[in-house]
């Protein structure tokens, strides 16, 4: 009988590891996405910096 408790409990320790791993998966996730915004809004601000300075040379 000890040994379907301890299976139990390793059971549930993998249980929560798993919920822990699929958090931090979302979290890095939302942290990805956040990098890739300030990314395409820095091209953004790059682009039309660019597009002033061709103007201003034409």
């Amino acid at each position: 009988m000890e040994l379907i408790v301890q299976l139990e409990e390793r059971f549930n320790g993998l249980l929560n590891k798993i919920n822990e791993l699929r958090e931090e998966n979302q979290r890095l996730r939302e942290e990805v996405e956040a990098e890739r915004q300030t990314r395409r809004d820095i091209e953004s601000r790059i682009d039309t910096l660019l597009e002033k300075i061709k103007s201003e040379l034409e």
